[in-house]
């Protein structure tokens, strides 16, 4: 029996077809017919226009719909349902259906929070405009919270050839990889992780163990090939669990290639090069092309790589009513699921005082993650930051804590936290 309904199922077939999709259109395409007409009446008042429906796009909407009651608020999604990032691993790797780790929108409309499912093409700036496929959207207030743009066309060969490749950082593709990996008897599974920042940076390095460990215990002649472009596994906390994990429980099964960058892909003779000039042959392709933020970003003139932000209210310096958080803004923090959250309060608390409400001190904002060195083991790390001001100017300090011994206990606590999180946004 299909572990995952008919029609999610279907909307993540037919989603594959656009493998390496931008999270945007980039600039305005001047003369098209929806880009003229309006998806929505113009605002009566106070409207906060959210791009995006994950989890920092989400925890804006629904803090802030609880901290101004009286604003109209708007998230904009491509995705008709939610599927959640960290839990897509497991889904890959079997330990998770699709109906587990997915919710619709239902929930926060019935808070009163209008979704917008549609693609967002362009922004303005200085009209208070958001262009989608649906039409234009005005707006008072506007909430970047896209998440990473995936560059597929940083790597020469990957955007003309995405059938080659299958990972899990693409949601519209992790039926794809959990099939692929279904289907796989043995050969070179190359795994590549791209230079820091990246979203979920253990992600990588617990991809390559649970592959590992899949080899190992189905008894399949194959190995793990993880080309990696920083000097040692993300983040550096657990980067001596990881390290430990490679070398020692699953040496036979890994080949860890540090400080190599893969520049191109050969479909035809089936290997890739590294910028170091090195070419290496593969069986199963699972590249995680850089990350970078939606295009629209550089195109409004929010920032040139990720939104500049304040970290401490996550509010644009350069446009005052414009906030960015989770992996779309640029900041010292780890790009993870836990801190969109948490940004995402941190931003409604500030969009809030904008609107003249009076909304009490936001919570502190901290990461904590257990990374899988094995289906029933996982480390931690956690780290705490502190933001401060110093002749006005913001100043982080952050101090962290790790746990590089495997941990069966951190299984149960990983599904807690983010079931947590879910039950925050959605009520189940």
């Amino acid at each position: 029996m299909s572990t995952y309904r008919m029609d999610r199922r279907g909307f993540l077939r037919t989603a594959a077809i656009g493998i390496g999709a931008a999270a945007s259109l980039g600039p305005l395409r001047a003369g098209a017919h929806h880009l003229k007409t309006s998806a929505l009446p113009a605002p009566a008042g106070p409207r906060v226009v959210i791009v995006g429906g994950g989890f920092g796009g989400n925890f804006t909407a629904v803090t802030l719909r609880k901290l101004a009651p009286a604003a109209e608020i708007v998230v904009i999604e491509r995705h008709p349902f939610f599927i959640s990032g960290p839990a897509s691993m497991e889904y890959v790797f079997g330990l998770t259906s699709l109906d587990e780790i997915s919710r619709g929108y239902r929930p926060l409309m019935g808070q009163g929070i209008k979704v917008v499912k549609t693609e967002v093409e362009a922004v303005e700036p200085d009209k208070n405009h958001v262009f989608t496929g649906a039409g234009k959207i005005e707006y008072t207030h506007l909430v970047v919270t896209t998440g990473t743009r995936l560059a597929y066309e940083e790597i020469a060969g990957l955007a003309e050839h995405p059938e080659e490749n299958t990972h899990p950082y693409d949601k519209s593709t992790i039926v794809d990889m959990r099939r692929r990996l279904d289907a796989y008897r043995g050969g070179t599974i190359l795994l590549s992780v791209p230079a820091a920042p990246f979203k979920c940076p253990p992600g990588p390095y617990e991809i390559a163990l649970l592959l590992a460990e899949r080899i190992k215990t189905r008894n399949l002649n194959g190995r793990v090939l993880l080309i990696d472009a920083n000097g040692a596994p993300q983040p550096p906390g657990v980067a001596q669990g990881f390290r430990d994990a490679i070398s020692l429980t699953w040496a036979d099964q890994i080949e860890y290639v540090t400080n190599q960058k893969v520049t191109a892909v050969d479909a035809g003779a089936r290997t890739v090069t590294t910028d170091k000039g090195q070419s290496y042959k593969y069986d199963l392709l699972s590249i995680i092309p850089p990350n970078r933020a939606a295009l629209f970003v550089k195109d409004a003139g929010l920032g040139d790589v990720f939104v500049e932000v304040d970290p401490g209210t996550f509010r644009s310096p350069k446009v005052e009513n414009v906030w960015a958080v989770g992996d779309a803004a640029r900041t010292p923090f780890t790009k993870s699921a836990y801190v969109a959250s948490l940004s995402g309060k941190i931003a409604a608390h500030s969009i809030a005082a904008a609107l003249g409400a009076s909304p009490p001190a936001p919570p502190d904002l901290h990461n904590i993650c257990y990374p899988y060195v094995g289906s029933d083991k996982t480390l931690m790390v956690r780290a705490d930051w502190t933001v401060t001001r110093e002749e006005g100017k913001p100043k982080v300090t952050a101090k962290g804590a790790a746990d590089n011994t495997p941990n069966a206990t951190g299984v149960q606590l990983r599904r807690a936290w983010e079931r947590g999180l879910w039950r925050e946004m959605f009520g189940a």
